[in-house]
């Protein structure tokens, strides 16, 4: 229980007096009372936001004959003589500190004899990676083609026309309405702008049917009353 006397309630009021008589302050306290619903209803909204989770993910494994330790790599760069030996001792360098181990895959054409790697070996071997992947992740989720509505696909270095997403959608015959973006030249860190790009667009396609829906219903009731009326 509060004990509440008269001279409790004259302080207050003249608390409030003496802020009223500031214009400056009245602004800002009137600012704060319009900006603070803004901010809280934001805040809400984000707590409120779908969860995107990874179900599942599948990885390409090369065949067992295209393992190649590091000795091996350094010979086939060495025999394409189309290195410097400061380009060679910085290739050394880098797979001794990139902790990459001698079981490493390399493609199949960087070990052929004589290498002599073109555009078709490059677009065989992101078929082979792509299709790979996406058929054992298929196969363990259940999902199939025609259900898929974003292709998201990152690739730093080649990047051809037709793009590795329309390859993918016309592979699989996705749908006609199917996402796609195709990233490249960004480097590893794209890996990470993908998967942020995969959850915003998955987060908008469902405020975007919800909306719909939403709509839909509205419709449909404004039919019936206008039927009954």
């Amino acid at each position: 229980m509060f004990n509440v006397t008269t001279s409790h309630v004259l302080v207050y009021l003249t608390s409030f007096a003496s802020f009223t008589s500031y214009p400056n302050l009245t602004s800002i306290a009137s600012f704060l009372c319009l900006i603070l619903p803004l901010l809280l209803s934001n805040i809400i909204k984000r707590n409120k936001s779908c969860k995107v989770f990874l179900v599942d993910f599948a990885c390409y494994k090369p065949p067992t004959t295209q393992i190649c330790n590091s000795e091996t790599f350094l010979d086939r760069v060495r025999s394409s003589e189309k290195f410097s030996e400061a380009s060679l001792v910085f290739m050394q360098t880098i797979l001794e500190k990139a902790g990459l181990g001698q079981s490493t895959y390399t493609p199949e054409a960087f070990l052929r004899k004589p290498m002599n790697p073109c555009l078709e070996d490059s677009r065989r071997e992101a078929e082979i990676v792509m299709f790979g992947a996406v058929d054992e992740l298929l196969a363990k989720s259940g999902v199939e083609g025609k259900d898929i509505g974003i292709v998201i696909v990152n690739c730093s270095i080649f990047n051809v026309v037709p793009s590795l997403c329309a390859v993918i959608v016309n592979r699989f015959k996705l749908g006609e309405d199917t996402v796609s973006y195709n990233l490249s030249g960004m480097g590893c860190s794209a890996g990470l702008i993908a998967i942020g790009l995969a959850k915003q667009l998955l987060q908008e396609s469902r405020e975007r049917k919800k909306k719909k829906k939403e709509a839909s219903v509205d419709l449909h009731c404004r039919h019936r009353l206008s039927s009954c009326d």
